[in-house]
């Protein structure tokens, strides 16, 4: 028998239909299994897709599962706010300030910062992030986006529910003539045990103002508009860079090379050398809805 699901199709990390990162939420999947879900993801062919069941714990609102056109993750960034701005939408009465998800990292809080009629912006509080090693092979890393050896400043592995490699050019210009070599980014993928390859430069001041992509072709997300749980990990990376200041914040921009700008806020907490809390913060709209038909 052939069903027919619904879902909402909203943009995050930006203020603006048609930009930021695309996200397909189904609301009320029903009982559809594992394989059905990664197959409706497929043919959406958004970096993620998501779909809301209830939880069983009486704290939690929803739980959700995200999958990418490849697998189901346990975590990612636009998928966690655009899902509570579904699910906030959908609330009748006062709106809540808080939702709280369950994800198989654990429970993901996200804020309620403002929201008017056509855009709602929301803040992620994301999981603490660990470090691994440093960069193995840079000219292999150099090689995998796309940039002189030189170029390369240096990086590393950072989990947050997801391991990024994280990597660090000499500026802008460098990131925006980067482009991913497919084989080689797997390689570098399968040396250092991550699911994607972050690639930013730097300014300082007021506030540390970054430019990134990210390249994950293993998840056929060859590049991402937009990846929130990478720029968390970012704030922890720099956190050390920085010698653990108490707080900082980044402005992070990405997805300009794609055509779909997005911008993402992030905010470090640190205490006695050690980060504490990262914070990710982004704006989130509505752009359509839909349906499809799964035999």
């Amino acid at each position: 028998m052939v069903q027919k699901l619904l879902y909402e199709h909203v943009d995050v990390f930006t203020d603006k239909p048609f930009r930021g990162n695309q996200l397909a939420v189904f609301s009320n999947p029903g009982k559809l299994t594992k394989a059905q879900m990664q197959m409706i993801a497929r043919e959406i062919n958004y970096s993620e897709t998501t779909f809301i069941f209830p939880s069983k714990s009486k704290n939690i609102d929803a739980k959700v599962r995200i999958f990418t056109p490849a697998e189901e993750i346990p975590f990612a960034g636009h998928p966690v706010l655009g899902t509570a701005y579904v699910l906030i939408k959908k609330k009748k009465g006062k709106k809540p300030a808080t939702i709280t998800l369950e994800l198989d990292v654990g429970p993901i809080a996200v804020d309620v910062a403002k929201s008017t009629k056509n855009e709602t912006k929301l803040t992620m509080h994301q999981p603490v992030p660990e470090f691994g090693p440093a960069i193995q092979n840079r000219g292999q890393v150099a090689r995998a986006v796309g940039v002189k050896g030189f170029d390369l400043l240096g990086g590393g592995v950072v989990s947050n529910g997801l391991d990024f490699l994280i990597v660090e050019v000499r500026d802008e210009e460098v990131v925006k003539k980067s482009k991913l070599n497919s084989e080689e980014a797997l390689n570098v993928m399968k040396r250092h045990k991550i699911i994607g390859i972050y690639l930013f430069s730097r300014k300082e001041g007021k506030k540390i103002n970054i430019h990134s992509r990210f390249f994950a072709p293993s998840l056929a997300v060859y590049e991402d508009p937009a990846t929130g749980s990478a720029a968390g990990a970012l704030g922890g990376y720099l956190a050390r860079i920085f010698k653990f200041p108490l707080k900082f914040k980044l402005m992070i921009e990405q997805g300009k090379e794609m055509g779909r700008p997005s911008l993402l806020e992030v905010s470090v907490h640190c205490d006695r050398g050690m980060v504490q809390a990262v914070e990710v913060s982004g704006s989130v709209v509505s752009v359509g809805s839909g349906s499809i038909l799964v035999p």
